[in-house]
């Protein structure tokens, strides 16, 4: 006792930092408080606006909501009626993105009783210890980083809570019982068994039962008692969790996909909605999942979009975007489907998505509803918005797309090619110059423009100028130098110099090119494949530098398509390259003997190298002699043959 007690004093003294304070001195639940701030020393001294998210332990969950504060120099208040079910709140001030959590200590608050005078409020003794318990995975996410509170002290905390508020020991034995045996190892069996007792008692609840089957199954690994356990959940609840379980497992019995849509099928018929979302949590059973790859399966065994239709108004948060990634991102990418056809699809997981925006799924009810609302639109920002706008602008519907790219600008802050691309193709459309200006300019500041940005800019620089003289300096003055200096430091610490295997391959008119003939010249070999799409993405950006060393007769750039399966990949090559107007030199990697596919000269180089997978881009010298690497692309055209053209420049200098 003796051990808890100085546990409660050393922690009890870092409750409250003196930049927080409260009135009255003991606030009890369900009661207004005056909270006071006082900002000196912190982050957020003499910033002119000042307000917290207040996360707020009810009910032994975490529920996020705003406070706005008012204050004159330092000194912010703001006042804040408890809920009457919260045992503790803890704030976080933020100006901005700028953030104070109390140096990873947080502001605490722990709240009195209304109706038992002298206690804590339900929630107050667990909450101060799980927001502290980092590995029990119950404290705030995000909210403050550090290695946690001892298993000793997390224990403390959660038997006080016990102790004082009976009703909570249903809700919290299991993070009991774990801090409990980080704190007493093998010592504290006897009071896990007396837990077990008491959940498996005559009148206990399936999730008792289940929560006895887990404390014995993790931690008294006594098996015998667990398959009791299970044997009694099973015939008192025929069709609860364990079942549920069986037949979540049971989907993926069979790899025959009409097995596994029937199962799927039969799993929702039998289980339409969980009834205990921790079971599913710790059992990795998904409803999310289920519907995502029972819809991905439909469409491939029914070859139409009936399922996605059918499900997309009910499926989870967590896989809305997965959902729309793999349904309508990935087609619209490949070309696989047109526009037209996916724009009613796109709808329907747009609104899908615009379901949750006013009622926060569950697992996000931690967040206060600004937390949320930047959370919910800025993970869609750089993946979801750019497909939409291009599905809206093929559509016609430009008023939508452009409300899209304002959004996604938002969150962007044109550090996206593509949609710093779409933005400007909507001003073009919609005739504000003035604006299509400011972004075309801001765009290349950040090197995030497209080849079609730079056409319009080019027209516009005509338009004042009356001709193009003087157009690439003007370019280069837009951008930002110290990015360049920047990636010119960094490059030039990460030049190589060894030599690269011999090879010999075809192009595209059956001619034999080998790498003797290219000794004494810069030779960029870009690794590419028809099946790969950000191989595919990068080309636009190619075409620029290979455009700008087009007169260079010592720098030559090879696309060596690799990595192919199909018998007229040839042919798929050539009519690719011809139908987007790419003036690339093609070369086609050989087929080693015995290999299914193409890919003996860059196999080669990937096992000499260490490198696997494309696109790969690599530079040799004069002496053929690799010098760089230059893997995947970052989405912007410009940015890319700006990189290109660093690395060719630095290559033929190093000799």
């Amino acid at each position: 006792m003796l051990l808890l007690c100085s546990v409660f004093s050393a922690f009890a003294q870092s409750v409250y930092p003196t930049n927080f304070t409260f009135l009255p001195e003991r606030p009890e639940n369900g009661s207004p408080v005056q909270l006071i701030y006082d900002a000196k020393g912190t982050p957020l001294a003499g910033k002119k606006n000042i307000s917290a998210v207040v996360y707020q332990y009810k009910n032994y969950k975490w529920v996020g909501t705003d406070l706005a504060f008012t204050g004159a120099g330092d000194i912010w208040k703001a006042n804040f009626k408890t809920p009457a079910d919260c045992g503790l709140i803890a704030l976080k001030f933020k100006s901005g993105d700028i953030v104070d959590n109390g140096h990873d200590q947080g502001y605490f608050l722990q709240l009195r009783d209304k109706e038992r005078k002298g206690l804590m409020a339900p929630g107050g003794y667990a909450g101060w210890g799980l927001a502290r318990s980092p590995k029990l995975n119950l404290d705030i996410p995000g909210y403050i980083n550090f290695k946690g509170i001892s298993d000793t002290a997390s224990y403390y905390w959660l038997s006080q809570e016990i102790v004082f508020n009976p009703k909570a020991k249903g809700e919290l034995v299991i993070p009991y019982s774990i801090a409990l045996k980080g704190f007493m190892k093998e010592e504290a069996t006897p009071k896990l068994m007396l837990a077990v007792r008491y959940l498996t008692r005559a009148d206990a609840t399936e999730d008792e039962l289940l929560k006895a089957r887990t404390i014995t199954g993790m931690l008294l690994n006594d098996t015998k008692r667990k398959d009791s356990i299970e044997t009694v959940l099973k015939t008192r609840f025929p069709k609860g969790s364990l079942a549920r379980l069986a037949a979540h497992r049971n989907i993926n019995a069979s790899r025959e996909l009409p097995a596994v849509l029937k199962a799927s099928e039969q799993f929702l018929a039998d289980f339409p909605i969980t009834t205990n979302a921790q079971f599913d949590d710790d059992n990795r059973i998904s409803y999310g999942v289920v519907y995502q790859n029972m819809i991905l399966v439909a469409t491939a065994v029914n070859k139409n979009d009936d399922y996605l239709k059918k499900y997309a108004p009910v499926l989870p948060y967590s896989v809305v975007g997965n959902m729309y990634y793999k349904s309508i991102e990935i087609p619209y990418s490949r070309k696989d489907r047109t526009p037209a056809e996916l724009m009613p699809l796109a709808d329907l997981l747009i609104k899908r998505y615009n379901d949750f925006k006013t009622n926060r799924p569950p697992e996000y009810m931690y967040m206060s509803p600004t937390e949320w609302a930047y959370e919910f639109d800025h993970s869609r920002a750089g993946h979801v918005f750019p497909v939409q706008i291009a599905l809206l602008m093929a559509a016609g519907r430009n008023d939508e797309a452009m409300q899209f790219a304002l959004l996604a600008q938002k969150y962007l802050q044109y550090n996206n090619a593509t949609v710093n691309d779409q933005y400007a193709h909507l001003l073009q459309k919609k005739g504000d110059n003035k604006s299509l200006q400011a972004v075309l300019t801001k765009s290349l500041y950040l090197n995030q423009s497209t080849p079609e940005m730079l056409a319009m800019l080019k027209s516009s620089y005509v338009r004042t100028q009356g001709s193009e003289k003087g157009f690439d300096a003007y370019i280069e003055s837009l951008k930002n130098p110290a990015d360049r200096i920047a990636a010119q430091k960094k490059a030039a610490s990460e030049m190589m110099d060894k030599p690269m295997p011999d090879w010999s391959m075809k192009d595209m008119n059956d001619k034999t090119v080998t790498s003797a003939q290219l000794r004494g010249k810069t030779v960029i070999m870009d690794f590419w494949a028809t099946w790969c799409v950000p191989c595919k993405a990068s080309f636009p950006g190619m075409k620029i530098a290979v455009e700008k060393y087009k007169n260079d007769k010592d720098v030559v750039f090879y696309f060596v398509d690799t990595e192919e399966r199909t018998e007229d990949y040839k042919a798929e090559v050539k009519k690719y390259i011809k139908d987007n107007h790419y003036p690339f030199n093609v070369l086609f990697d050989n087929k080693a003997e015995g290999a299914k596919a193409t890919g003996e000269v860059f196999d080669r180089i990937a096992k000499a190298f260490k490198i696997s997978g494309i696109p790969q881009k690599l530079f040799v010298d004069k002496k053929g002699n690799l010098r760089f690497i230059s893997i995947g692309y970052n989405g912007s055209a410009t940015g890319l043959a700006d990189d290109i053209s660093m690395l060719v420049e630095l290559t033929k200098s190093a000799n």
